[in-house]
């Protein structure tokens, strides 16, 4: 079972797009991330069982991005890894900005939002779970 713990939003972020030895600004956008608990059941012999369970965190940039290039596709053609810059506001009122690298594009929906995996450090993790509020 997933559930959806919570969710994040930024006003300001950059995506870059990193192919042939070079790391650009991609986009502009405004992303959001969204935190999901999963839970499996994993059966023991003679004994019930017990629940393992496992955070993960999803990047969704919005439809509304602003891309630095007309040339979309053949950028996408040319990147081998995405980064994303963002800030967000913590609990005490101050913006913090993180970087996250290496995020995998998982798809971009008819709505024309960008979903990626998010692979952070621990730290990061329990900072953003902490502004989660989990």
């Amino acid at each position: 079972m997933t559930i959806l713990l919570n969710t994040l939003f930024s006003e300001k972020g950059e995506l870059f797009a990193i192919g042939q030895g070079r790391r650009v600004v991609f986009a502009h956008c405004k992303p959001k991330i969204s935190i999901y608990e999963k839970s499996t059941q994993v059966p023991v012999l003679g004994e019930h069982g017990y629940k393992e369970k496992s955070i993960r965190f999803t990047i969704v940039l919005c439809r509304d991005m602003e891309f630095t290039s007309s040339l979309v596709e053949e950028t996408m053609q040319k990147t081998e890894r995405y980064e994303l810059a963002s800030d967000f506001l913590r609990n005490d009122g101050i913006v913090e900005r993180f970087y996250f690298h290496n995020i995998s594009l998982i798809e971009i929906n008819p709505a024309g939002e960008w979903e990626f995996e998010l692979y952070a450090t621990e730290e990061q993790k329990r900072k953003l779970s902490e502004m989660a509020g989990i």
